[in-house]
């Protein structure tokens, strides 16, 4: 139920929607690049993250989780010196900032998982992303180690998952 809250509601709200579905070099090296562990932002077309809203949210979870906790420790808070209350202020800027960029990363792989999947039943109807998309991806490299561009990495790459069946 978490799962689909985030799929359906969060990432459409951070992301813009592509105009256009992937089209199959597109697909393998989106594919090559999840499996690789491999920057996604800016590198797969149609997937742009929507900084404002991001920010909006992170500020909104962020306040949310950090008022109760003040209001738990007011008498401590408002007891103490100055100084270590501004340090306090830098060590939860940063901490901010390191959750923001940590969650940035999370939703721009969780979509582009999402866009890739959506790509792969395209393109890939009957073959499992789950079962077969180590494999595609390690063909797609020894099609591009081999030269394979254009409409023959496709056929290269049907060819070789279908002769593995």
């Amino acid at each position: 139920m978490f799962e689909r809250l985030i799929d359906e509601k969060l990432l459409p709200f951070l992301f813009t929607k592509p105009t256009h579905p992937m089209r199959f070099n597109e697909l393998m090296r989106a594919n090559k690049l999840y499996e690789d562990h491999m920057l996604l932002e800016g590198n797969i077309p149609g997937m742009k993250l929507r900084l404002g809203r991001t920010y909006l949210f992170m500020i909104l979870v962020w306040n949310l989780v950090l008022i109760p906790i003040a209001m738990l420790f007011h008498t401590f808070l408002e007891k103490i010196d100055c100084h270590i209350a501004i340090i306090l202020a830098v060590i939860f800027t940063l901490l901010f900032f390191g959750i923001l960029s940590i969650f940035k990363q999370w939703a721009t792989e969780r979509m582009a998982q999402k866009m890739i999947r959506q790509a792969w039943s395209i393109h890939f109807p009957y073959y499992d992303y789950d079962v077969n998309h180590v494999k595609v991806a390690k063909l797609y490299t020894d099609a591009m180690e081999r030269g394979v561009t254009g409409a023959n990495l496709e056929m290269y790459i049907m060819n070789a998952l279908s002769q593995e069946k």
